[in-house]
């Protein structure tokens, strides 16, 4: 029986690339997971630096309460142990200009409506009207909110498909409740101006419900993945590169062959890389030479420099259980994105680790890290260079412009002045652990003026998955799965699973 189980590949042994193997080998597959890396969930997975954690890939978790939707995917794929940790639930997120002005943002959609209104007393039919949308649009995926039939008809309605930057100007011209409703731009790394609405209520209203983290940071949800690989005998290789994705004369998939002359077979091969890479896996012709065109030039969104700090088991107030943002006020949050954007007077994004979160005194130093939005082509002379030893001149300028954001960042926000900085990351070094081509934090962007690659591609049995193909974060990339998997395995079966577990 065992020489008669289907056989799949999974490529990228990511969140999306974990669940995805999970998934199929859960329904009766033979599943060889590869890994380029030399350990599954690398970015996920933290690190230790002066014996203190840094929670690196997983900072906070939306749709993670006991009901949430993420909760039940999590719970379909048999990962129940996973502990959580709440944020300050009347303010989740701290927003301050740089004029003074400062607005909590609350967890919870009726929270978030009152909380705003209260701020804007004179706005209250325009952040009703945009907050409604948010929530219709992101009901109208079936598989954000697990309501509704498979197909959605809904999702495709005209006014969802342009910009966030027109649609939130349609329901308010006050600059600084416009850059509050633009704020989950940061969470998918695409300007107001080129996400379409769509896209950007996939991911902000995914944060109305259950904004959470792990207690022992995204490395317990790695040991958990790990965990239920090994229950379901999925075949794991780390630190091995797939070269070629081999097909059978009348064009059905074959084997992967990796690097090492290894070559595994699969009738199904889901690939979780950047999409940048797949046509030069694959046969020639395999792909359409427009397709694969669009695949190469795929960019990517946001990309940005990462301050990892410390203090002492006191948090600052504007950090105890909670995120905070630091905006200049005469600049609209778009410029952040923006080409030769240096990031040197902010925005400055700081977030508590799950150290803070779930400080019982019992640990002397925890952990903040601190996202700065940037443009990657200052290191482009240093791309590519991530095997081996750094150039000299990388190391200088990293050294340099680290120690000058920090400075900036402490100028703008006073109160952070007990945080030191034990450690830091430069776009070459998402660039490097991401396998991105252009440095970004998520990967390609989800653009309106750009192609957005889909599961399904023109080679039967070969599907798509990752935060390219959904959305960023772990909801998206687990969604991403679920929707590959969905074509071999049915939609429908997977769904039904999937609401029964919330």
């Amino acid at each position: 029986m065992m020489k008669n189980k289907p056989t799949a590949v999974v490529i990228g042994a990511g969140a999306s690339g974990m669940a995805s193997a999970l998934l199929l080998a859960m329904h009766g597959y033979e599943v060889s997971l590869v890994e380029r890396a030399k350990k599954t969930g690398v970015t996920m997975r933290g690190f230790l630096k002066s014996r203190i954690y840094f929670d690196s890939g997983v900072h906070f978790v939306g749709e993670l309460s006991p009901h949430g939707v993420l909760s039940a995917y999590l719970r379909y794929l048999g990962l129940e142990s996973l502990q959580c940790l709440d944020f300050d639930q009347d303010n989740f997120e701290t927003v301050r200009f740089s004029d003074g002005r400062q607005y909590a943002l609350s967890v919870g959609f009726e929270a978030m409506v009152a909380s705003l209104c209260a701020d804007f007393p004179g706005e209250k039919v325009g952040i009703c009207g945009y907050m409604a949308e948010v929530r219709a649009a992101y009901n109208a995926s079936t598989f954000h909110s697990l309501q509704g039939p498979l197909s959605n008809p809904q999702e495709n309605q005209q006014r969802w498909q342009y910009s966030l930057q027109a649609v939130i100007a349609h329901f308010t011209s006050n600059p600084y409740l416009q850059t509050l409703l633009a704020v989950p731009c940061l969470y998918h790394g695409v300007s107001p101006c080129k996400v379409s609405f769509l896209q950007h209520a996939r991911v902000a209203g995914s944060h109305f419900n259950g904004v959470r983290t792990f207690s022992q940071g995204g490395a317990s949800l790695v040991r958990s993945f790990e965990q239920r690989l090994r229950e379901e005998n999925v075949s794991l290789s780390c630190g091995n590169s797939v070269t070629k994705i081999h097909c059978d004369a009348d064009g059905t998939l074959k084997n992967v062959e990796l690097d090492n002359g290894e070559c595994l077979p699969g009738s199904v091969v889901i690939y979780t890389g950047h999409p940048h890479y797949l046509p030069d896996m694959l046969p020639e012709n395999a792909l359409r030479p427009a397709s694969c065109r669009r695949l190469h030039q795929l960019y990517d969104g946001m990309s940005a420099h990462l301050l990892y700090l410390t203090g002492d088991r006191h948090p600052p107030a504007l950090l105890d259980k909670k995120n905070l943002l630091y905006c200049r006020h005469d600049r609209p949050l778009e410029q952040a994105f923006m080409p030769r954007h240096n990031g040197n007077e902010g925005p400055f994004y700081v977030m508590p680790g799950p150290s803070v979160l779930g400080n019982s005194g019992a640990h002397e130093s925890v952990d903040y890290v601190a996202v700065i939005p940037c443009d990657a082509t200052e290191y482009h002379a240093f791309y590519g260079s991530g095997v081996g030893k750094r150039p000299a001149a990388y190391r200088q300028q990293k050294k340099r412009r680290l120690a000058e954001l920090a400075a900036s960042m402490h100028r703008a926000l006073p109160e952070l002045a007990t945080l030191r900085m034990v450690d830091g990351a430069t776009p070459l070094t998402l660039q490097k652990y991401l396998n991105t081509p252009h440095a970004g934090m998520y990967g390609a962007a989800h653009d309106m003026t750009q192609f957005n690659p889909q599961p399904t591609t023109r080679l039967p049995g070969l599907y798509l998955a990752g935060q390219a193909v959904t959305g960023p974060g772990i909801l998206g990339a687990v969604i991403s799965a679920f929707l590959a998997c969905g074509y071999p395995l049915g939609h429908q079966n997977l769904l039904d699973g999937v609401r029964i577990c919330r």
